[in-house]
C-alpha cells in the first residue's frame, strides 16, 4: 500500500506535463484532420469586364451555399471570413445570361489547404443591358437665403455646365440632367469658386464623371430704390374699361436686390394691375376697393408696393365724372 502511495505522490509536476503535452498534441491532430464546412447565404458578385455591357439589378439568386473542406482551424476561421464568389464576365452574349458557377470563382482569402467542393445551386441568371453613354446638363439646387445685406446679382454658373453618365440604357434614357446636392446660400460669405457633389443617390447603378463640379455664386450689396408715377392699368378681359375710373392712376414701387441690377431696372417695363373680375364690377355710380398687384420685374429683383390697392368706380352713363 505505501509502495502504491508512493508511486502516484512522487515526480508528480513529471506527470501533469506529459498529459498537457498529450493533450496539445490531440488538439494539433484535430485541427489538422481534414472535414467539411457549409456557408448559406454566400453573396455573388459579378465583374462585367465586356465594356459595351452593364449589369442591371443582382443576380439571381443573389447568394448561393458554398460547401467547403479541409483542416478544422481553417474551416473555423471561414465562419467569420467569409468568401466572396465574383464572376469575371469578359464578354456578353445577351442580355438576359445563364451562368455556371465554377469552383474556381469563390475567393476563400489566405486559407492553407482549403477547397470548395460545391456550390448550390450551381448557376445565377444575370440581366444586363447594353450600356448607354450622355453628357447631361447639371441642374443646381439652392436653399436658404444670403447673409443680411446681400443679393444674387446673377444666376449661379457651372463649371463644367455637363456631366457625363454612363450606365444601363433604361436607367440613362430617364434622366434629362444631374442634380447637385443642395448648396445653402446662408453659408456663403463672399464671391467664391465652391466645389459641390453631384447628387448619386438618384444615380444608382450608373457611373458619373466627374463626381463634383464648380460653382461660381455671383451676389453684391442688396440695396433698395423707389420707382414713383408707375401707371395703375386695368385687366384686358373686363367689358368697357372707359366707363371705370381709377383712383389713384399711379402708385410708387421699392425695388430691392443685388446693386447692378436695380441700377439698370426699366421702371417703364413694370405694370401695376388691378385684381378685379368681370362679375365684380361696380355697378353704375358705385365704387369698391380693389388689390393691385406687380408685373414685369426682372429676374432676382423683388418689389413691394407702397399701396396695395385701388378704389374702382363706375361712372353714370349720362355723367361725365
Amino acid at each position: 500500500m505505501d509502495f502504491l502511495s508512493g508511486f502516484f505522490s512522487r515526480n508528480w509536476t513529471l506527470k501533469l506535463s506529459a498529459f498537457g503535452v498529450a493533450l496539445l498534441l490531440w488538439v494539433a491532430v484535430r485541427a489538422e484532420s481534414p472535414t467539411r464546412q457549409e456557408l448559406r447565404d454566400i453573396s455573388v458578385r459579378v465583374d462585367v469586364r465586356d465594356p459595351q455591357w452593364a449589369l442591371v439589378g443582382e443576380p439571381t439568386p443573389p447568394a448561393v451555399t458554398v460547401r467547403l473542406g479541409g483542416p478544422s482551424r481553417e474551416l473555423i476561421g471561414m465562419a467569420v471570413d467569409r468568401p466572396t464568389i465574383v464572376i469575371p464576365l469578359e464578354v456578353v452574349t445577351g442580355g438576359d445570361t445563364v451562368v455556371s458557377l465554377s469552383n474556381s470563382w469563390v475567393r476563400v482569402q489566405d486559407r492553407p489547404g482549403v477547397i470548395v467542393e460545391e456550390i448550390q445551386p450551381s448557376s445565377v441568371r444575370l440581366i444586363l443591358e447594353p450600356i448607354k453613354r450622355v453628357t447631361l446638363p447639371v441642374a443646381t439646387r439652392i436653399e436658404g437665403e444670403l447673409p443680411v445685406g446681400f443679393a444674387m446679382a446673377g444666376l449661379p454658373e457651372v463649371f463644367p455646365p455637363g456631366i457625363r453618365v454612363s450606365g444601363p440604357q433604361s436607367l440613362v434614357s430617364d434622366l434629362d440632367s444631374v442634380r447637385l446636392l443642395p448648396l445653402d446660400l446662408g453659408e456663403v460669405t463672399g464671391p467664391a469658386r465652391i466645389s459641390i457633389s453631384v447628387d448619386t443617390i438618384a444615380l444608382k447603378g450608373l457611373m458619373v464623371q466627374p463626381a463634383s463640379v464648380e460653382v461660381d455664386i455671383p451676389f453684391e450689396d442688396r440695396v433698395e430704390r423707389v420707382m414713383s408715377g408707375i401707371s395703375i392699368v386695368l385687366p384686358p378681359n373686363l367689358m368697357e374699361p372707359s366707363a371705370l375710373e381709377l383712383r389713384p392712376a399711379t402708385a410708387s414701387v421699392i425695388v430691392q436686390g443685388a446693386r447692378s441690377l436695380v441700377d439698370r431696372a426699366d421702371p417703364t417695363l413694370f405694370e401695376l394691375v388691378v385684381r378685379i373680375e368681370p362679375d365684380d364690377v361696380p355697378e353704375p355710380g358705385d365704387e369698391a376697393e380693389f388689390p393691385i398687384a406687380l408685373e414685369g420685374l426682372p429676374p432676382l429683383i423683388e418689389g413691394e408696393l407702397q399701396q396695395s390697392v385701388v378704389t374702382v368706380r363706375h361712372l353714370r352713363l349720362d355723367s361725365t365724372q
